[in-house]
């Protein structure tokens, strides 16, 4: 008898399933292995493999992909049950048939099939197969289908497996020949343990239990530098100290950083406490910890802030803790430390995410917000009250816009050279007149864009008051632009953003939001930053998402030219910087920015961003700055005042760069005034200061001088009535 023979015998023969003989033992075409075929079945033999069966399903596709001469080979195993009392599978010398009564019988071979082993054959994630192994539309690729996810194979990325949530956003996006292309890993738990991530050859998907599947691109390659044209990018060898959620600058090369702090986001041998503030030298590095003068522990998470007209910082609200959020706090700069924080009362209101914006007259408005204070509405708030230094907060005003657009938080607002306050929430704007503080007009509605939704938080784009320039037919007319954001309604993760911008011509007979052209990449929670060549750049954010929710950090950078209405690219930055980020100008000319945080962003930014990045604008390249050796410490609105300069016959703008504080995308306190040169007399120049405080809010600004667009470093002076 034969080893066939035997075999059919322990089947029970014609009685067993195989049943009667319709061709007796043959040999097989390769001349070394034999087969005979029953009723039920076949029966093959090879000196190395034995003698096994194979029938039903399996069989049929066994015959289909060509019997033993086919790349399966002979059987290595009769059909075997699977341990889940359903499905059955054959072993085969190329691969493996697996047959499930949802499925019917498909094989699996070569790397994939070595994959799918390594996850646990059908009892793993994958479960049973649901196609044979296919090739992918480019003609190098090759997958199976699988109960529960897909595996896929190139010669270049080996074979990974796709499954769950992570494989449905890959289908969204085209599978292998969509935007990621083909996976290089397995699933896996991501770098900071929040989520799990599959990595492709063009990005990744990542999946976290409150955000679901999301995708995360890299950075752009390397451009050639060409500081001239697109500027430069540097990162100083000291970090920030904190996270800079927020930022504000002052003199002696400092800039105040404050945040809050989750536990083990630092080394321990420099822990933070919440609500931690530090005074960064940007210059050398140096760190020193103000010390904080309050009657309870200070959280200043989410706060709203405005440069005082002496100098000092007001920051309004805070996290959403009782007592804080009513809190109203000044960093008084100065003095061995660099500076001192002291509780100097409550708002009326709970504000959780207000704006505050330094009026004509140095009071501080303070506007918008949420109150979530136990006993608070728990919803946003429709009004303002304003700020006396020494004196505490007035009853609350209503504004009733900001009900009506329906987003409270962090509205866009300006003080006007017309006597008005621009403030902007959700889709709409009214204004202020800051005589009567009375409301004038009805709300004016945002420009119509397809997707069109809110800019301000938490769709956040960002906004600025265009430079207020002092001549032609209309001395300081006011130009306010805003832009990117959000997608449209329902937006989340894995929306785009929006590149698009609109300006409103605040001293029209009747003023509107009109599109502006748009930018190069779409940006939720951007960063703008005036610079004092008349310039905006724009940098920061995530081209997809909504505030919290972003995860492509946009490297490109831009420069906007209100002159042009041009925008035009900018060196990449390094430092990916997404929510929670700041930028400030610097009395050098430089943008710092800083910032992006741990806990309110996703894998794989979720970790305390504590890089600087310096960005060195393209007047830096364009020859020799102008200088200056004097200038009051002091300027009265009206006055003419004179600034000491060799370079005084060939600088042809001076200009004052209110300083900067900033959080959550928008700066309200930073403004461009341009400066009227009255006279050239030998050694300097005579300057006209700004006529009112409409015009420049009593503070502290840089004056520049410029020569051709190249600016000087600034000096402080204080601008006041």
């Amino acid at each position: 008898m034969t080893a066939i023979d035997d075999k059919y015998a322990q089947l029970g023969g014609a009685a067993g399933f195989l049943g009667a003989v319709t061709i007796d033992e043959h040999p097989a075409a390769d001349g070394v292995g034999a087969f005979a075929h029953y009723l039920g079945g076949s029966i093959l033999w090879h000196p190395a493999t034995g003698a096994h069966e194979v029938h039903g399903a399996i069989k049929e596709k066994y015959d289909e992909l060509g019997w033993e001469a086919g790349f399966l080979g002979y059987p290595l195993t009769d059909e075997t049950g699977a341990p889940d009392g359903v499905g059955r599978f054959n072993h085969f010398q190329g691969g493996s048939i697996y047959w499930h009564p949802q499925f019917g019988a498909h094989e699996v071979h070569g790397a994939i099939r070595d994959k799918w082993q390594e996850h646990g054959w059908e009892a793993g994630t994958l479960g049973y197969p649901a196609t044979d192994e296919l090739p992918c539309q480019d003609g190098v690729g090759r997958f199976n289908h699988f109960q529960h996810g897909s595996i896929f194979w190139t010669p270049a990325t080996g074979a990974h497996e796709v499954h769950g949530a992570i494989k449905v956003r890959w289908e969204v996006l085209g599978y292998e020949h969509g935007a990621l292309g083909y996976p290089t890993s397995d699933e896996h738990d991501s770098e900071h343990g929040f989520a799990r991530v599959s990595e492709f050859q063009r990005g990744a998907i990542f999946w976290d239990v409150n955000r679901g599947p999301y995708e995360v691109f890299p950075p752009p390659p390397p451009a050639a530098p060409n500081p001239p044209v697109g500027g430069r990018w540097d990162i100083p060898d000291f970090d920030s100290g904190i996270v800079g959620v927020h930022a504000a600058l002052f003199p002696e090369d400092k800039v105040l950083l404050f945040t809050y702090l989750n536990p083990g986001e630092h080394a321990e041998e420099a822990p933070q406490p919440l609500g931690d503030s530090v005074l960064l030298n940007y210059t050398t590095g140096a760190i020193t910890k103000p010390p904080v003068n309050t009657p309870q522990p200070m959280n200043l998470f989410c706060s709203g802030h405005a440069q005082l007209p002496d100098g000092r910082l007001l920051v309004t609200g805070g996290e959403r803790e009782f007592p804080g959020i009513f809190s109203l706090h000044i960093f008084t700069p100065g003095g061995p430390a660099g500076g001192q924080w002291q509780f100097v009362g409550n708002m009326n209101r709970g504000r959780w995410y207000p704006t505050a914006v330094t009026l004509h007259d140095g009071r501080v408005l303070i506007i918008g917000g949420m109150d979530l204070s136990p006993n608070g509405t728990r919803a946003g708030v429709a009004d303002f009250e304003i700020y006396t230094d020494g004196a505490g907060v007035n009853l609350p005003t209503p504004a009733p816009h900001l009900a009506q657009a329906g987003l409270m938080t962090f509205p866009f607002v300006y003080v006007l050279p017309s006597g008005r306050l621009l403030v902007h929430a959700g889709e709409l704007t009214r204004f202020l007149d800051l005589g009567s503080m009375s409301w004038v007009g009805p709300a004016i509605a945002a420009a119509d864009r397809p997707g069109k939704n809110a800019r301000t938080y938490h769709l956040e784009g960002t906004s600025v008051l265009l430079p207020l320039k002092p001549g032609g037919p209309a001395p300081y007319r006011a130009r306010v632009m805003v832009f990117g954001g959000g997608g449209p309604p329902g937006a989340d993760i894995r929306t785009p953003a929006t590149e698009t911008c609109e300006i409103m011509d605040c001293d029209a007979a009747a003023p509107a939001w009109a599109l502006a052209p748009s930018m190069s990449r779409p940006r939720v929670m951007p960063d703008a930053v005036l610079l004092p060549d008349g310039t905006v750049l724009v940098m920061n954010g995530s081209s997809t998402g909504v505030a919290d929710n972003g995860a492509n950090p946009v490297y490109e950078t831009e420069i906007y030219d209100p002159e042009t209405s041009t925008w035009r690219p900018m060196a990449n930055m390094a430092v990916p910087r997404l929510y929670h980020a700041t930028a400030l100008l610097l009395p050098d000319g430089r943008v710092m920015t800083a910032g992006t945080d741990s806990m309110w962003n996703p894998d794989p930014f979720h970790h305390s961003q504590l890089r600087l990045e310096f960005f060195s604008p393209p007047y830096l390249f364009a020859g020799q700055r102008p200088t200056f050796s004097a200038a009051p410490p002091d300027v009265a609105y009206g006055a003419a005042f004179s600034v000491a300069t060799p370079d005084g016959a060939t600088v042809d703008e001076a200009v004052l760069m209110r300083c900067g504080s900033c959080t959550h995308s928008f700066n309200p306190d930073q403004r461009y005034v341009g400066l009227t040169i009255l006279s050239r007399p030998s050694g300097g120049l005579t300057l006209q200061a700004p006529p009112n405080g409409f015009v420049a809010p009593p503070g502290r600004y840089m004056l520049f001088l410029l020569r051709g667009g190249v600016p000087s470093v600034a000096k402080f002076v204080m601008v006041h009535s």
